[in-house]
């Protein structure tokens, strides 16, 4: 696709946003914007209060300072975020870039695999840890199961905040097992638009975030985002851009991040994915690089998006897409901690992107499937389903070789997905990564590599209402002897039959949606 075609579709995409005066009706909160349906309308509306969530926030600032205060005279000395989706990955963002001098670590808990609930649970009997349970409904499963297996280990109502929306299940429980603090967050937010609200902040506070100036970006940017003219907003434009890439065939977007905010991809990767996958649509963010012998035919169905701070402004894989006059656009930060106006950048162009597109960005009609089919599953209502192949492998290094079937069959405009229920720890992330690398090598198709279940709350609404190019493997190592069973207080299933369960109830309604699943099975008794 030339870039004379993308450059057009981009202008007629700001036209088309002056025509509607797009940018004026989205502050006005006017959701028949997206739709002439009144009850979609009404639920979009419902749904843009992180245009408005900055003054709100202020009111918390001094609250949640004393709580930091506290917590730091009461010796803890980490953070533990329970949560699923919007709830979690920001906390990581937070834990990883913006952590300040005085904060304590964070680690977020978002994984069902026994393995992993014990690395955890290792790391914090190593002290004293507070526990920030945040979910808006109240009724995640991998978030309840998970507080209730810390709770019966650590008892006391003071180790643990809740984050969560008025009246929900989650608010219930905490005032009836005294929780140390429970922040409610504005309920016109939902869950991947809600890193500048408490969902974000209540972690930024512990992990020693200045609040004031985090607040100060975003709203610098919420009011650069008000601009009329979307070829001079930076969010509208940003939204455009993404629209246009779609528009012209390059649906898959390469992210070439600087080293010092990796962790930023994966919270892009579910705002953008998740917001835009459904009813034959979708932008997949595609984080890291391309292999040179493939790159000039991959940049023929994927644009990119460079994003770097001031210690790294320049990404070998940003430099190859110059070279080969791929399509790009690129922002660079003075300091990661403008990642709290880049939050608002990127919300804003992905309510653009999606009114572009024709779609409704803050629903996820494709999630419920999943969860589904995991219920039926642990119910013994359904049994798992047969994939297109199965593979088994005592190394992960040996997968790219069973794959080369595959591999030789991919396009440039296909990409593969890597779904690993495995424990994320350091070492089996590195791995990972060595094999999404070692993937990418063989095929101009995009290739990624996502967690489960994390990736059923973030890139699993694309996977079943995108786009149809796609080829899945479903990695594994629950099967194994390593892997025990853990007990769930009050669940009749414990962690490693629900996160069997995840995984078999994706396998399912992938195949059941007619895309190709190849289940591989990582035989290794060194799962960690």
């Amino acid at each position: 696709m030339s870039s004379d075609v993308f450059e057009s579709q981009l202008q007629e995409n700001f036209k088309q946003l002056k025509t509607m005066q797009a940018i004026e009706r989205i502050w006005q909160r006017d959701g028949a914007l997206f739709s002439s349906d009144l009850e979609v309308a009404r639920a979009v509306r419902n749904r843009l209060g992180w245009l408005f969530c900055a003054s709100t926030m202020r009111s918390h600032v001094e609250r949640l300072a004393v709580m930091a205060k506290v917590v730091e005279r009461l010796r803890y000395d980490r953070v533990v975020v329970i949560g699923m989706g919007g709830s979690s990955l920001w906390p990581e963002v937070v834990g990883r870039h913006l952590h300040g001098r005085r904060g304590l670590p964070i680690r977020v808990a978002d994984s069902t695999h026994p393995l992993a609930v014990a690395d955890l649970l290792a790391w914090c009997q190593q002290g004293k840890p507070l526990f920030v349970v945040a979910t808006k409904s109240g009724g995640t499963v991998e978030t309840i199961s998970l507080y209730r297996y810390f709770r019966q280990l650590f008892n006391n109502g003071d180790h643990y905040v809740a984050v969560t929306d008025a009246d929900s299940s989650l608010e219930a429980l905490a005032k009836a097992e005294n929780f140390r603090e429970i922040f409610i967050n504005p309920s016109d937010v939902g869950g991947r638009f809600s890193a500048a609200t408490l969902f974000g902040l209540v972690p930024a506070a512990l992990a020693g975030v200045v609040l004031h100036d985090a607040l100060q970006r975003i709203e610098d940017m919420l009011q650069e985002c008000r601009e009329p003219d979307p070829s001079l907003n930076p969010g509208a434009q940003l939204g455009a851009w993404l629209a246009a890439a779609e528009q012209t065939g390059h649906w898959q977007v390469r992210m070439a991040l600087g080293k010092d905010l990796r962790g930023f991809g994966a919270w892009v990767e579910q705002l953008v994915a998740e917001s835009t996958g459904k009813v034959g649509h979708g932008v997949l963010p595609v984080l890291g690089g391309v292999d040179k012998t493939h790159l000039p035919a991959a940049m023929q169905a994927g644009a990119v998006v460079g994003l770097t701070t001031f210690a790294h402004p320049d990404e070998p894989f940003l430099q190859q897409c110059q070279e080969v006059r791929a399509t790009e656009l690129s922002f660079v930060m003075p300091e990661p901690a403008d990642l709290w106006a880049e939050v608002v950048r990127w919300e804003f162009a992905t309510a653009v992107c999606g009114l572009l597109l024709g779609i409704n960005p803050f629903d996820e009609p494709d999630v419920s499937s999943a969860k589904a089919a995991t219920n039926a599953l642990l119910s013994g209502q359904e049994q798992p389903a047969e994939p297109t192949r199965r593979v088994q492998v005592s190394a992960l290094t040996q997968l790219t070789g069973e794959l080369q079937t595959e591999l030789e069959g991919l396009q440039p405009g296909d990409y593969l997905a890597v779904l690993a229920f495995v424990a994320p720890t350091t070492s089996n992330l590195q791995r990972l990564e060595s094999l999404r690398q070692s993937l990418q090598e063989k095929t101009p198709a995009a290739v990624t590599v996502q967690v489960g279940p994390r990736y059923l709350h973030s890139t699993g609404q694309l996977h079943k209402g995108g786009p149809r190019q796609g080829l899945f493997v479903m990695l594994t190592d629950l099967g194994q002897p390593g892997v025990p069973e853990t007990a769930i207080p009050g669940a009749v299933f414990g962690f490693r039959q629900l996160a069997q369960a995840q995984c078999q109830g994706d396998v399912w309604v992938l195949r059941q949606r007619g895309k190709p699943v190849v289940f591989a099975e990582w035989a290794t008794s060194r799962a960690v």
